[in-house]
């Protein structure tokens, strides 16, 4: 099986990263491999860690062509979505491999066993779902050919698209080049809903994969881009059908999630959960996740978190005893 491969580019890896990492070591089956700066310290969660500045030398067009992006939100967060595919690259060169699973940390993934192989089998490349018709998402990813990690870093490097992030620049490649392939998602569940692409059929990849919709649906989105309280049941505007039509189960045991189509009963394998709330301490107790699930597919949402942050008078407070001024 190929290795499934992490990148957290900056400080210290965050407690939900590493539960992340321990769930999707447990579930995936594979070998869990952890690019990080050396700053962010060991991770025991990974089976190997590797550290960016062992190997990697950031490249000249790159340092050129990130001027452009907005350095300043969330601690250059554009900047490093991108330049994971130029440290991907030169890890594959560097260490001789062929092929491998990337996902980003906020993923819950579940058995992988024998996807690469039904993958090998419908080309080469990059195979990355997407949640619209001009954006990939990296949630889970799988690459058998590295020239076309090549080929979207030239890109990245010269890039001239309007929204200048790694969801254009999959997206773009997606439409126009003949290495890169469209993963099933939910768009794919309802054969009356067909998506605005080209994907592959989830027959012969035997699942479909979460671009966006499907975590933020069963566990809410990012607790900084909501309220006080954040419920789970958000309806992303890019979902690919009804999601509350959909009947949600996980199976510890083998390692597997089930998405069942109620209208006619269809069944899907799920791959990935991506958690934009980042809740995974939440995922480690079985009872609670079941019952997330259980009450999702009754209808119901459930409270996820609080934070009193997000009220403006609590941060203003915040600031205030900061600055010493209270």
């Amino acid at each position: 099986m190929a290795k499934l491969v992490f990148v957290w580019l900056g400080s210290s890896l965050p407690a939900w990263g590493r539960a992340a990492l321990q769930l999707s070591k447990r579930l995936s089956g594979a070998e869990i491999i952890l690019i990080s700066n050396r700053i962010a310290g060991p991770c025991i969660e990974a089976d190997v860690q590797h550290y960016v500045e062992d190997f990697y030398q950031t490249p000249k067009s790159w340092q050129e062509a990130n001027q452009t992006f907005d350095v300043k939100f969330r601690d250059g967060f554009w900047v490093k979505t991108t330049e994971r595919f130029f440290v991907l690259e030169q890890f594959t060169q560097t260490f001789a491999i062929d092929s491998l699973f990337h996902a980003e940390l906020d993923n819950l993934i579940f058995n992988l066993d024998g996807l690469s192989t039904k993958l090998d089998k419908l080309g080469r490349g990059i195979f990355c779902p997407r949640d619209a018709v001009n954006r990939g998402m990296a949630s889970l990813i799988y690459i058998n050919d590295t020239s076309a990690l090549s080929e979207l870093n030239v890109l990245a490097a010269n890039n001239k698209l309007a929204e200048k992030n790694d969801m254009n620049l999959l997206g773009d490649l997606l439409n126009n080049s003949n290495k890169f392939f469209s993963l099933p998602t939910e768009h794919q569940v309802h054969s009356t809903n067909l998506a605005q692409w080209d994907a592959v059929s989830p027959d012969d990849s035997q699942g479909i994969f979460d671009a966006a919709a499907l975590g933020q649906f069963l566990l809410g989105i990012d607790p900084r881009n909501g309220g006080v309280l954040l419920f789970n049941g958000f309806e992303n505007e890019n979902k690919g059908c009804d999601l509350w039509q959909l009947n949600y189960s996980i199976n510890i045991n083998d390692r597997k999630f089930t998405i069942r189509n109620r209208l006619n009963g269809q069944t899907f394998n799920l791959f990935n959960i991506h958690v934009h709330s980042k809740l995974f301490s939440q995922l480690t107790n079985q009872n609670r996740f079941n019952r997330i699930l259980g009450r999702i597919n009754n209808g119901k949402t459930t409270l996820m978190n609080i934070d009193l942050m997000q009220n403006r008078i609590c941060r203003s407070i915040k600031a205030r005893l900061a600055r010493g001024s209270l």
